[in-house]
């Protein structure tokens, strides 16, 4: 059976003659199958090389970047070595205001579990960690720890220092003190818990510290008294007063006055009877009065 041809005749208008073209059918499907493949690997083609260009601007990208961070990196070195050499700056310091404070307790390093607890006040050591932000932090807790005990520390010095009776209540004459004595009514010996200071009637009692009046009225042989409750283990009593300026409750600062000198009670003249106790026992006021005798 004779092959089946396709002819394609291309006549031009301005010739007369024309191109004739004979191909079987097979050569039309093989020609037609290697166009398919000469486009699709055309397309396959320029893919490939949209995604090089593509992948060399990510690297381009990432290189720029990686640079800006080796950058930022390099400066946050620095500023934590700046931070750090602040921190134990700060750390000396704290240590030197707790030692100021008087502070004898302990804490524990920055590093936790694994610390060895120091003296307060003692400026260290602790088990320094690797400088980073981390440690940062840890060191800057510490830090606010120490300083929260010196600042407490230091509170409840001022109000010990407040509270404690340093001042003379009176000013007058000291004419008997504290101790075994003869005593001025009886002639017999007698313990004396208190001191006496000779002044005028009338003259200013004023409390030797802050405090809170808890006793205000007539004490036997004490006559007109007046007893103050400072804390921390101190209270006061003034006897033989010729008047009462405060009242049962009230709050008195140093230097206040709560009385005034007079005869009254078990008296042989005008003076002011002074007791200090601490801890429920009398001592000898001489021992905290700074001002006068």
């Amino acid at each position: 059976m004779p092959r089946r041809l396709n002819t394609v005749i291309i006549v031009p208008h301005s010739q007369a003659k024309f191109i004739k073209f004979s191909f079987s059918t097979r050569t039309l499907m093989i020609a037609g199958a290697s166009l398919v493949l000469a486009i699709t690997l055309s397309i396959v083609a320029i893919a490939y090389s949209g995604n090089a260009v593509s992948r060399r601007a990510d690297v381009q990208r990432l290189q720029t970047e990686n640079h800006e961070l080796a950058g930022v990196n390099s400066e946050l070195v620095r500023t934590i070595a700046e931070v750090q050499a602040r921190l134990d700056d700060f750390e000396e310091r704290t240590a030197r205001l707790a030692l100021a404070a008087g502070m004898q307790g302990n804490a524990a390093g920055v590093a936790g579990s694994n610390a060895v607890d120091t003296e307060v006040g003692s400026g260290g050591p602790y088990d320094r960690l690797p400088d980073g932000p981390e440690a940062l932090r840890l060191q800057g807790r510490w830090i606010e720890q120490q300083l929260d005990m010196v600042d407490q520390k230091l509170a409840e010095t001022g109000d010990l220092l407040s509270s404690t009776p340093t001042m003379a209540p009176a000013v007058g004459v000291l004419t008997d003190g504290y101790g075994s004595r003869n005593d001025p009514i009886t002639g017999r010996r007698a313990f004396h818990r208190g001191l006496d200071i000779s002044a005028r009637r009338g003259t200013p009692v004023f409390a030797p510290a802050d405090g809170v009046v808890v006793f205000a009225g007539r004490n036997g042989g004490l006559g007109k008294t007046v007893r103050i409750s400072h804390g921390f283990g101190f209270t006061t009593l003034y006897g033989h007063l010729n008047e009462i300026t405060a009242e049962l409750g009230d709050e008195v600062h140093r230097g206040q006055q709560i009385g005034a000198v007079g005869n009254t009670g078990r008296s042989t003249g005008s003076h002011l009877h002074y007791e200090v106790h601490q801890d429920g026992k009398s001592v000898n006021p001489l021992y905290y009065i700074l001002d006068r005798f």
